[in-house]
């Protein structure tokens, strides 16, 4: 009797399987309130407007630049083939070095990369000086091409980043319908040199939006200091 007892214990706990309990489904995905996401993402596509409206703004003035300039057709055209061709290589090295070293000081580097650019070309008495500091204008203001898409990844998991990547490509987007009258305004009213002097204001806001307003988000350094779901960290 009482082996046939202890056999028929033994059966049911060999049958018993506990729980699996997952502790990773519990933690939040990025330890951010919606108030703060709303907040980044604003940053973000701010950040990603400048860049078209670097480029756009600029065009209404070109002919005026030209002649003041004293330069041909063709070789202002280089203030705008510099800009395409910089902002064609530096979002990826943007990109990588925000994987690296994380999102915030690459926005921090690149706003002042775009101010300062944006200052030599307002002081631009050449066209040399002014292709040199449109290629650092563009440097700077691409930063939002590439590590914006990187911060949404941060701070949504796939299924919610619907909304926010369309707030983030309505900054890309948008900026080449607004840049060209808003810079012809600037241009006519002001003359070009402030066109550019605007983008230095607008850059030296974002810094300082940057440096108060926006966290880091970067999952792997983020995870080093709140629980969150090993989820994206590299």
């Amino acid at each position: 009797m009482g082996v046939l007892g202890h056999d028929t214990h033994g059966d049911a706990s060999a049958d018993f399987t506990p729980p699996v309990v997952s502790l990773d489904t519990e933690l939040p995905y990025a330890p951010f309130s919606e108030l703060q996401k709303a907040i980044i993402i604003a940053i973000v596509t701010a950040i990603a407007l400048a860049n078209p409206l670097a480029l756009d703004m600029y065009y209404p003035s070109l002919l005026t630049i030209r002649d003041e300039l004293g330069t041909t057709q063709s070789g202002i055209t280089w203030t705008i083939t510099a800009f395409f061709m910089t902002v064609a290589i530096t979002p990826m090295v943007w990109s990588n070095l925000a994987d690296q070293i994380g999102r915030k000081p690459v926005y921090l580097v690149a706003m002042a990369i775009y101010a300062a650019g944006s200052i030599g070309c307002a002081l631009s008495q050449s066209l040399p000086v002014l292709v040199v500091s449109r290629i650092v204008q563009a440097c700077g203001s691409s930063v939002g091409q590439g590590s914006g898409a990187g911060i949404i990844t941060d701070i949504y998991p796939r299924d919610q980043r619907g909304m926010a990547l369309g707030f983030y490509f309505l900054g890309v987007l948008i900026g080449p319908n607004i840049g060209p009258p808003v810079g012809g305004l600037i241009g006519e009213h002001a003359g070009w040199r402030w066109v550019f002097w605007t983008h230095a204001i607008i850059a030296g806001v974002l810094l300082l939006v940057v440096a108060v307003g926006l966290p880091e988000t970067h999952r792997r350094i983020v995870a080093e200091k709140h629980p969150i779901q090993p989820i994206n960290i590299p």
